[in-house]
């Protein structure tokens, strides 16, 4: 039952729709403040859900109860077993590749047909403002509804203001692609 309400809570936080007693208003990196800004709270914000579920996995498929790592992508199931997609995470194939102030490791998701639904910022040492700047364009859903193969020849423009992060996420997403 514990498991449950806890569970709960971490669903309705990453909703956005609550501040918690330990929430320390608007830092700009939090789930609570954009759908990829990086953790950076993390004495704030928990790392896995109740299930022992990464919660950058958990933001890309809420309903996830289980997942199984295979070869270079992790499987993510529901409460019954069914399979819901698959995430890959950049790291280590986008190891040494750095924005602004350091790596911009992505977790990327996929549907059960490979196809991307999304890409997360993972914790990270990019400045927040030039986070914001890139999220605020849209730039984390250029590749949405690409399989592999048309992600890999996307040709995203950086975003101005954000030159190294925009182009460092790029780059760090191509990197995960080329191993699948």
């Amino acid at each position: 039952m514990m498991k449950k309400i806890i569970a709960l809570a971490f669903s309705v936080l990453l909703a956005g729709g609550m501040a918690t007693a330990q929430h320390h208003g608007n830092c700009g990196n939090c789930p609570n403040h954009g759908k990829h800004q990086a953790q950076k709270c993390d004495n704030q914000q928990p790392k896995v859900n109740a299930d022992g579920v990464d919660m950058a996995v958990v933001r890309a498929f809420p309903t996830v109860k289980n997942v199984k790592k295979v070869e270079k992508w992790t499987e993510v199931y529901d409460a019954g077993k069914n399979l819901l997609g698959y995430v890959v995470y950049s790291k280590p194939a986008s190891d040494g590749i750095k924005g602004y102030a350091g790596e911009t490791p992505l977790l990327i998701a996929f549907d059960k047909k490979m196809v991307i639904l999304g890409v997360w910022l993972l914790p990270n040492k990019e400045t927040p403002k030039f986070v914001q700047r890139v999220e605020s364009t849209g730039y984390f859903d250029s590749w949405n509804g690409l399989t592999v193969k048309k992600a890999l020849k996307k040709d995203v423009d950086a975003v101005s203001g954000a030159t190294f992060t925009s182009r460092a996420v790029a780059q760090s997403l191509q990197a995960a692609l080329k191993q699948l």
